[in-house]
């Protein structure tokens, strides 16, 4: 994506995340913006700690928005910061390594291959991208025990979140699951 698209895509998930919070009467979902757009300085720094560049279509949307906390429910995106060995990462970190060996055969990658970008707070739900030394590098994988879904850019990735949260409005105004 441009970073216009980018922009744009940013701006619809916080009209869905300020929709959900109208509609979210109980207070189930946290309600938050994206973090402030991460430097160059912060995405090096990131990059030298990981020991290898982030991939394009992550690191153009962190130039927009340095993470984003509770993204979709209760998941949270991360940012440079995480990146660096956070609290989130760390949990993120705890969940990959304790994923079933034969998940990870079944999903073709080992864990080395697998970098965690997000992770739930409240459940198992962790959401890895495909290392550039990995076959499908830039490939994020969402795990909760078992893999649920692939995306084959950060960028499809993000549009999807959009979309579960586009459900998730229409979920809270008719309370009919799966939304028609």
């Amino acid at each position: 994506m441009t970073p216009l698209e980018w922009k744009r895509c940013i701006v619809e998930m916080v009209h869905v995340h300020q929709r959900i919070h109208e509609l979210d009467t109980e207070r189930v979902w946290e309600h938050h913006l994206p973090e402030l757009a991460a430097t160059q300085d912060e995405l090096d720094q990131a990059e030298a700690h990981l020991g290898e560049p982030l991939d394009a279509h992550y690191r153009q949307f962190l130039d927009l928005a340095g993470g984003w906390r509770a993204l979709y429910q209760m998941v949270d995106l991360f940012g440079p910061d995480d990146l660096l060995g956070g609290p989130r990462f760390q949990l993120a970190r705890t969940r990959l390594l304790d994923l079933e060996d034969s998940v990870l055969v079944q999903s073709g990658y080992g864990r080395e291959q697998l970098l965690p970008i997000a992770c739930s707070r409240d459940n198992l739900d962790l959401f890895v991208i495909v290392r550039p030394s990995a076959p499908e590098p830039g490939t994020v994988v969402w795990f909760n025990g078992y893999e649920i879904d692939r995306y084959p850019t950060f960028d499809d990735y993000f549009l999807a979140m959009v979309e579960y949260g586009r459900r998730e409005v229409e979920f809270l105004k008719t309370g009919v699951w799966p939304p028609t």
